[in-house]
């Protein structure tokens, strides 16, 4: 009975957690190349600030949370799952456990001509970290 009820406390509270958009704002707007990144993102619900330069899908160089896989763009992806199956993303965002987390991949960002600043690598990971294999090798 108890279970249950702790259920119903914590089920809207989980509810009501977004991303926290400051943080992800702050990691967008990071992201280092050497000529003028441009965004596209269809998703409305999503509060990004303006400072990101937006633009049509045609002509942005990353898509943010896409709805198809764009084979040809650099994507940020909505989950885990989807970092570690699509090769043209380069980072995520997504909640865990009601918290924001964001995840880019080092060797990813390389490959695009794409750097964070030193304040910003405690969201990279290697592309090691994704693969299982590769993790167990390491031990």
């Amino acid at each position: 009975m108890k279970k249950i009820i702790y259920i119903f406390l914590i089920l809207p509270v989980l509810a009501m957690s977004g991303f926290d958009m400051v943080k992800v704002n702050n990691a967008l707007l990071s992201i280092k190349s050497s000529s003028s990144l441009k965004y596209y993102s269809s998703n409305k619900n999503i509060n990004i600030t303006k400072k990101l330069n937006f633009t049509s899908l045609e002509e942005a160089n990353i898509v943010i949370f896409p709805e198809k896989n764009d084979n040809k763009k650099m994507l940020i992806v909505g989950s885990y799952q989807e970092l570690r199956m699509n090769k043209n993303s380069i980072g995520a965002v997504y909640l865990k456990k009601g918290r924001t987390q964001i995840i880019f991949v080092d060797e990813r960002l390389k490959n695009n001509g794409l750097s964070l600043p030193v304040v910003f690598q405690k969201y990279v990971i290697t592309e090691c970290q994704l693969n299982l294999v590769c993790l167990l090798t390491l031990l």
